[in-house]
């Protein structure tokens, strides 16, 4: 019986000791919010030459810069300043397949820039779009900034294979305060970057001549 209340004083004198030395403090956290990020078009994605009977299909390429290659719009136009100097090349707008009725420069490649914080990195998907008339592969390829004055790249960028299914995700950096065009081509804003897509199209039924036709396609950016 003695040990039972000796271990019920020892809990009571705990418990004092315990409530002797509690406290209570207010803290303060501090958050900094950065601008949201949005996308604009500078010029609308335009295909053309595609032939009247049901499945066919025309294709504008848009090459990265890697390729430095004839559809690559050129760093002056996506504004990177630090990357390999690729001008612009001699097919842009090139039309081609073997049910497109024409491979003449006639197609206008779709430039989109993306605006949020400066240095802050983005990821970016597009979803294929599609209707009953047509079916969109977009495909071109986005700025990605390095902090500095080297290594600015137009990464490959695509949608899915069919309509509604989004193609893999890029992650890029925006263009920061000490990027810098050190080669002498584009010149990068502070914030922004650019997407340029060509792509594929494809008749989903047979068309009309002289009829014009849309279809939508979805770029989504997060941060």
């Amino acid at each position: 019986m003695k040990n039972k209340i000796k271990l019920l004083t020892a809990i009571v004198a705990s418990s004092f000791c315990l409530n002797s030395f509690a406290a209570t403090e207010n803290f303060a956290g501090t958050f900094d919010t950065i601008k949201d990020v949005s996308i604009s078009q500078i010029t609308p994605l335009n295909l053309v030459g595609l032939a009247l009977a049901n499945g066919s299909a025309c294709t504008l390429a848009a090459s990265t810069d890697g390729t430095n290659g004839p559809t690559y719009v050129g760093d002056v136009t996506m504004n990177l300043g630090s990357g390999n100097d690729n001008a612009a090349g001699a097919d842009i707008g090139l039309m081609s397949g073997g049910t497109c009725l024409t491979t003449a420069t006639g197609g206008v490649m779709g430039i989109y820039e993306i605006d949020g914080a400066s240095g802050a990195s983005v990821k970016v998907t597009i979803v294929s779009g599609s209707n009953a008339d047509l079916l969109i592969v977009p495909a071109g390829c986005i700025g990605d900034y390095v902090a500095g004055a080297d290594g600015d790249a137009c990464d490959a960028i695509a949608g899915g294979a069919s309509g509604g299914v989004a193609g893999t995700q890029v992650t890029v950096r925006l263009a920061g305060a000490t990027d810098t065009g050190t080669l002498g081509e584009g010149v990068p804003v502070a914030g922004k970057t650019r997407i340029v897509l060509g792509g594929v199209t494809t008749s989903q039924q047979a068309l009309l001549a002289g009829t014009p036709y849309t279809v939508d396609f979805d770029i989504n950016v997060i941060y």
